[in-house]
């Protein structure tokens, strides 16, 4: 029998980051149980490395982990490495930026993990150890061959996503609100996001695999509010019908609330009938811009402000809450196409609300164009990729053309005091009240670990 420890790399003082479980590395774990069962033993940690490491002494370490967190990462991959320890790398990192990949770290996985870990637990199984003879025959890797780094193949993605096992939440910590994925993937190329370019096109798990795992969720691990984390949950409207049918005969729209996200385009009045009708309570939706200029730069011509606001409007009328995120900072942005924003959230009923500033990483056009104006070296240190701009100005990468540092972190405070004021007046209504007290106190532990470690 082999050991193996999988690593989340998170901020340890991040409340966001630690708020819920890694169900990639969950998936990960359940498909190694369900192809080698006792052959391997396995745990999954975001914490207490060292410790754990010490103690559980595993055969390799699995690390995941996205930009902002690479140098963990690689503090990490030092530790196992020192002690003759393989370390496999996965991630969205590493998949857009396999050349980031550290002398440390014995591999990269590329892409979607599931098929190709179990190829490399066989190959250490039958040698103990990963000859790059033997590695130039899987697809997806990359890794060191002495000096010198090779790639692999790209693997192509799993066409039939219902073949992948439940993750192995027995693993993680699982709370009474919880997420899960109902699909991957997703058909639009937004600037800043990585996800078409990791996941490919949308790919779905089928309404049956859908409602047995939520069925799951509230009989094992009595979870009885389930957030879908999918980009295209509502894509699909027969799946979305027939997800909302089997919860019913299931019995368990009578213990279920349900949020997800959604891209505006897509919501009709059908579709909310139909999110009502399964107990869908809240959506999220990464709404930008009230500029339609900012917008179809971030998005594309396929968005508008009009759908945003007719979304946000469909959505009110059926009783479900609209959380929006907003991005400010786009290169050529200016205040008035900020101010426009800040009005449009004023103007829309949306319950709550998250300012973020536009902020590159790999993988993403503006990751590109960020390298192109060279405010990207190859020194970069990865935590100034942290998306909390409120913690993180005065190293962010600032993008903007038309304000410099301090005004755009003054405008950004404005709309800070904005959606303070939103959602503190809409919290006690709203769905996610249950977990206002566990948020509030893992920020309040984020803000005194950051005035104490602050540079």
């Amino acid at each position: 029998m082999i050991k193996a420890l999988f690593v989340s790399a998170v901020n340890p003082a991040s409340e966001v980051e630690r708020r819920y479980p890694d169900l990639g590395l969950g998936y990960i774990a359940g498909i190694l149980r369900e192809k080698f069962g006792s052959e391997i033993q396995l745990r999954i940690i975001d914490n207490d490395f060292d410790k754990v490491f010490k103690d559980y002494q595993p055969d390799f370490v699995g690390i995941r982990s996205v930009s902002q967190n690479y140098g963990q990462a690689k503090k990490i991959a030092r530790v196992a490495y020192q002690a003759g320890v393989p370390v496999l790398m996965g991630g969205i990192h590493i998949s857009a930026l396999p050349h980031s990949l550290e002398s440390s770290m014995a591999l990269g996985c590329i892409g979607e993990g599931e098929e190709t870990i179990v190829r490399l637990t066989e190959l250490f199984l039958d040698k103990g150890q990963f000859p790059p003879e033997d590695l130039m025959k899987i697809p997806g890797l990359c890794f060191w061959d002495g000096d010198r780094l090779s790639l692999t193949s790209p693997r192509s993605p799993i066409a039939n996503l219902d073949s992948i096992p439940l993750p192995a939440r027995d693993l993680l910590r699982i709370r009474a609100h919880t997420y899960m994925f109902t699909s991957r993937g997703c058909p639009y190329r937004c600037r800043f996001c990585a996800s078409s370019a990791y996941w490919g096109q949308p790919r779905f798990f089928s309404a049956d695999y859908v409602v047995n795992e939520i069925g799951v969720l509230n009989e094992t691990y009595k979870v009885n509010f389930v957030t879908f984390y999918d980009d295209m949950f509502i894509a699909d409207i027969p799946r979305l019908k027939s997800i909302a049918e089997g919860l019913g005969r299931a019995g368990l729209l009578k213990k279920m609330k349900f949020s997800c996200s959604c891209s505006a385009p897509n919501v009709t009045v059908e579709v909310a009938q139909i999110l009502k009708d399964m107990n869908v309570v809240s959506v999220a939706m990464g709404l930008e811009s009230g500029s339609d200029r900012t917008l179809h730069y971030l998005k594309g011509k396929a968005f508008s402000v009009a759908k945003n606001r007719r979304a946000v409007e469909v959505l009110r009328k059926n009783g479900i809450h609209v959380n929006a995120g907003f991005v400010l900072g786009s290169p050529e942005e200016t205040v008035d196409d900020m101010m426009e924003t800040y009005r449009f959230i004023k103007e829309t009923p949306v319950s709550l609300v998250d300012i973020y500033v536009l902020t590159p990483y790999p993988g993403t056009f503006i990751w590109e164009y960020a390298l192109k104006r060279q405010l990207i070296g190859a020194d970069i240190q990865w935590e100034t990729l942290n998306i909390n701009f409120d913690l993180n100005h005065h190293k962010a990468i600032v993008l903007s053309e038309a304000l410099n540092r301090n005004e755009l972190f003054a405008i950004y405070k404005r709309f800070r005091r904005l959606r303070l004021w939103r959602n503190l007046k809409n919290i006690w209504s709203h769905p996610y009240l249950i977990d206002l007290p566990k948020v509030a106190l893992g920020t309040i532990k984020e803000r005194v670990y950051q005035l104490f470690h602050s540079s």
